[in-house]
């Protein structure tokens, strides 16, 4: 009879046991679709003169949107990934500098090089917020359509590039 006040003791070791198991499980989901609006925010640019609204920025083919800040360190890590990127997808990565001024924004890509066919400014954070941004860095695929069809939240690796590029390369319609 004694072993029965032993089972609650060897029940929570065993699911401690879990919780670890899955607390190192390094493993993200595959790609899946998801489809909400992208935000309709207008946004001033970092550099040029157009106003950058990313819902409208897609043409035939999904756009990256990567939020990122000078001060970030995970987005300074992720940031040789992002020129990759662009390399592979010219023209169809964008930024947005979240809660950052535009001379450290601007200082942190003449060091690190640019990816970016345009940079928005959020200065308040309020349009990261929109895009449903929980802490830079985070990476948005927006369809043609203006949808988030694709969203990575954290450090972008590269473990995360198959399942980016699944979703640069996912017909639209």
């Amino acid at each position: 009879m004694r072993w029965l006040y032993t089972l609650p003791l060897v029940a929570l070791v065993g699911f401690a046991g879990l919780g670890v198991i899955q607390l190192f499980d390094g493993h993200k989901p595959t790609f899946e679709r998801i489809s909400r609006d992208a935000p309709d925010t207008v946004f001033q640019p970092l550099y040029g003169e157009d106003e950058i609204v990313f819902s409208q920025l897609a043409g035939a083919d999904p756009i990256i949107v990567n939020l990122w800040a000078s001060w970030c360190t995970p987005c300074l890590a992720e940031h040789p990934l992002l020129m990759d990127l662009s390399a592979a997808y010219p023209g169809r990565v964008h930024g947005l500098l979240f809660e950052d001024t535009p001379e450290n924004g601007l200082a942190f890509l003449e060091r690190h090089g640019n990816p970016f066919t345009s940079v928005a400014m959020d200065p308040d954070g309020q349009g990261g917020l929109e895009f449903g941004l929980t802490g830079v860095p985070e990476t948005f695929i927006i369809s043609p359509a203006g949808e988030i069809i694709f969203h990575l939240r954290g450090q972008m690796t590269p473990d995360d590039l198959p399942d980016l590029q699944a979703a640069m390369d996912t017909p639209t319609s």
